[in-house]
């Protein structure tokens, strides 16, 4: 069971936290001048970090070309700076119309500035809430979320909204940690729950649920879910780096989550640990829609 969360206070603090971390994550991440704020992922044939950066995009690139109708109009789902859309916007010359939303208006000033000359009439950051695409703006023939589903503090309405903006046959495809079942029903260890919470309380992830229970609220809003596929495999623990801020995190223990950066390399921490004992699994989800339930 998730504890109640405020959404207006819980998306404040989203809007925060990014706000203060993003030129951090910018600054101290090694993400190769791509401009993603998510996991590399290390597939067979991902040679390089620039590679592997990019991979989660290229996921959604080729769901793209897989659409059943034709996609001229994207929206990204909590959008970080635009290192998404801006690959999506090289990879797929046909797009016309590229849209990203951000809770966080550092964000989205940084991801204007970094708008192609001459393609300013493909690209748009706006400033907002996923879970508020009203107006016909944010209508869509494909949408996406990169680690950023989780953020959300109603799952629900997630799709409820999306089922709006998306045509019959227009896709939603979600990359996110997932709950296992198993920790979903609470058949964990305390030691695990701990390290759960801590991810959870540290990442302000209320939106974290199993992949089943995601496709039962999505069915519920006229969803079908076309492709499961876990990603952990691919991701890289315990690095060099990673294990030098686990023995941080054991050393200083609650004193880090204290300032707003360190919170994120204890939730980062947990996260891993998370990982490592089969609690959380980074997935691919795949929707489309097939009709739109009345009412909605």
């Amino acid at each position: 069971m998730t504890e109640p969360v405020d959404p207006a206070r819980h998306l404040r603090q989203v809007r925060t936290y990014y706000d203060r971390n993003t030129r951090r994550f910018l600054r101290w991440g090694a993400d190769q001048g791509t401009r993603h704020l998510h996991a590399a992922l290390w597939p067979p044939g991902v040679a390089s970090l620039r590679e592997a950066m990019h991979h989660a995009s290229e996921r959604v690139a080729q769901e793209i070309e897989r659409s059943p109708i034709r996609v001229e109009r994207v929206l990204d789902l909590g959008c970080g700076v635009g290192g998404s859309l801006f690959y999506l916007g090289r990879r797929l010359p046909r797009l016309r119309a590229l849209t990203g939303i951000s809770l966080s208006p550092v964000q989205i000033a940084h991801a204007c500035r970094l708008v192609p000359a001459g393609e300013k009439h493909r690209f748009r950051f706006v400033e907002g809430s996923f879970l508020d695409l009203s107006g016909e703006r944010f209508a869509a023939d494909f949408a996406y979320a990169i680690e950023a589903f989780t953020h959300g503090p109603d799952p629900e309405r997630f799709f409820a909204v999306l089922a709006a903006r998306l045509p019959p046959g227009g896709r939603l495809v979600i990359i996110d940690d997932c709950l296992t079942q198993a920790a979903e029903a609470g058949g964990i260890s305390c030691r695990q729950r701990r390290w759960l919470d801590t991810y959870r309380r540290n990442w302000l992830l209320p939106g974290l649920r199993s992949a089943s229970t995601l496709e039962s609220l999505a069915s519920e809003k006229g969803f079908v879910l076309l492709r499961d596929e876990d990603l952990t495999p691919y991701l890289r623990l315990g690095r060099p780096r990673d294990r030098v801020i686990s023995l941080f995190v054991r050393w200083a223990g609650p004193l880090m989550e204290r300032g707003i950066y360190l919170k994120s390399l204890v939730g980062g921490d947990a996260k891993q640990k998370c990982y490592a004992q089969g609690v959380v699994r980074y997935r691919l989800l795949v929707f489309e829609t097939r009709a739109h339930p009345a009412g909605t």
